[in-house]
């Protein structure tokens, strides 16, 4: 620890074990070299070992060294540092860099001079770091100090301010008597209320607001004696004015007042303009000094329109009242003008609107009666244009209910007819010519009714349709019993199934000979 030079603690370590070549060009080549020497003059200290030494082999072991002859450089570290090895006991340091076998002097000044300036960098930068640091830890320690100085200034504001807040609490009921056992007579028409009071009651008579920020001093005795207890200043205010009185030096309000105003001396007489909070365009950049609107306090809103600090001069101040007075009782009468006619214009809106609505609701009722009017008569014509169909469609129906009786008895007459033809001529008898002469038909009705009937071979499928129509008459008069048969039918043969469609063929070109079965089929299905 002792040869730690220049402070950055470098050590070269050269580890050897026997004479040979890469020894020997170290010894006579490397070691003699000027660039070596000039880089480890005052910036490494050197130390060499021999291997089969219990020293140096320990530290070989220690460094995991194998091959030699080996080239370590390290550097000291402070106890437990990061990364840091320690032997021998209670020793630390690094290993920066290791080399074993032949190095040229060339590269080993070079790798010493590049680790040099590595670490020269690397403590240029610790001390630019340690030197922010205390400038941070400074920093902060200043800014501690200021914000216990803020907070100290804080907790003392705050105790002045609860002592004027209860002065003025304890004198502000008394100060008409205060007035008077100081000055001998009765004060000027005073606003005994809070300034929030008084501003509420100044908007509410169309008044200014004068506020009086007294001291203690002759002057202001002076202007009691002089100017407020004179009876123009009480004409003044009994026309223009709500008189509001604060002590800027030992009550709260008003001296938070005179410090938001900047009111250099006292004693001041200040007109305000009181303005409603929720319409005043209030400016965090406003000047309150220049008549920009004003919040303060809270939920109260004014206007600054001038400001007397001159001597208790009784014709200076009434003139300073008097042109501020007519000005407010101008503006006033300009508002009360604009008022007038903004209710003029309203209650001709609102006239008009409410003659539109009138007119609106007896177009609506004209146009809701005129609908029904159309209404009605579109349901009367509907229900006309109803009668008028359900009429066709009856007179249609009977029309067609009589159609369909005479066309009844026209078929059954036809074929009451057609059953009287056939009962008078003779039915062929059962054993009359050869069987393949003569034709046995059966006819199945829908409703399974059957009716048989024998022909003539020739005989044409003309007069099987014949018989098949009026063979429910025929049954009657022959006394089985009537049955009905469809108005339009056609026959057809059972099997194969196919519908006998050309009356002017003979039975024998149907191939119906001898026997056959027919099925009578409705058209209507």
């Amino acid at each position: 620890d002792g040869g730690l030079w220049d402070g950055r603690g470098l050590v070269l370590l050269w580890l050897h074990e026997a004479e040979g070549p890469a020894t020997e060009h170290l010894c006579a080549r490397v070691w003699p070299n000027v660039s070596v020497v000039e880089q480890l003059r005052g910036r490494f200290l050197p130390w060499a070992g021999d291997v089969c030494r219990f020293e140096a082999g320990s530290l070989s072991r220690a460094l995991r060294v194998t091959d030699y002859p080996a080239l370590v450089a390290v550097q000291g570290l402070p106890r437990n540092a990061l990364g840091a090895v320690e032997w021998p006991r209670n020793c630390f340091f690094r290993v920066l860099w290791l080399h074993t076998g032949f190095v040229e002097a060339a590269a080993l000044a070079s790798m010493l001079a590049a680790e040099v300036e590595r670490l020269d960098t690397e403590r240029q930068q610790q001390a630019a770091w340690r030197h922010q640091l205390r400038q941070m830890q400074e920093m902060t320690h200043s800014l501690a100090r200021a914000m216990d100085d803020a907070r100290e200034n804080a907790r003392n504001q705050a105790v002045a301010a609860e002592a004027l807040r209860l002065a003025e609490e304890e004198e502000r009921p008394c100060f008409t008597a205060l007035y008077e056992s100081r000055h001998g007579k009765e004060p000027p028409a005073i606003f005994e209320g809070s300034f929030e009071e008084a501003l509420a009651a100044a908007k509410f008579q169309h008044r200014l607001l004068l506020v009086w920020l007294l001291g203690e001093g002759a002057e202001n005795d002076l202007l009691c004696q002089e100017v407020l207890n004179g009876e123009i200043f009480g004409a003044f205010l009994a026309e223009y004015f709500v008189f509001w009185p604060g002590d800027a030096e030992r009550w709260l309000l008003p001296k938070r007042l005179r410090e938001l105003l900047r009111v250099e001396s006292l004693p001041a007489l200040l007109v305000l303009q009181p303005l409603n909070v929720f319409e005043a365009e209030v400016m965090p950049w406003g000047d309150p000094r220049a008549g920009a609107p004003v919040e303060f306090p809270a939920n109260s809103a004014w206007a600054l329109q001038g400001c007397w600090l001159g001597p208790p001069d009784e014709e200076g101040l009434m003139g300073f009242l008097a042109e501020h007075g007519d000005r407010a009782a101008e503006q006033e009468r300009r508002r009360e003008e604009e008022r007038k006619q903004a209710g003029e214009r309203a209650a001709a809106a609102r006239a008009l609107r409410q003659q539109q609505d009138r007119e609106y609701e007896e177009g609506l009722q004209r146009d809701q009666e005129r609908e029904a009017t159309v209404a009605e008569a579109r349901n009367r014509l509907a229900a006309q244009e109803e009668a008028s169909r359900t009429r066709r469609a009856k007179d249609e129906a009977e029309a067609k209910a009589r159609d369909e009786r005479e066309a009844c008895r026209a078929l059954a007459a036809h074929r009451r007819g057609l059953a009287d033809g056939l009962l008078a001529a003779a039915e062929l008898p059962a054993g009359h010519g050869s069987t393949s002469e003569i034709c046995r038909l059966v006819l199945r009705l829908p409703d399974g009714q059957r009716a048989e009937r024998r022909f003539a071979a020739d005989a044409l499928l003309e007069s099987v349709y014949a018989w098949a129509e009026c063979c429910g008459e025929l049954s009657e008069l022959e006394g089985s019993g009537r049955f009905d048969i469809p108005r339009s039918f056609t026959l057809a043969t059972t099997y194969p199934r196919a519908a006998l469609l050309d009356r002017t063929r003979s039975l024998r070109e149907l191939q119906l000979l001898p026997n056959a079965v027919l099925a009578l089929c409705p058209d209507d299905e």
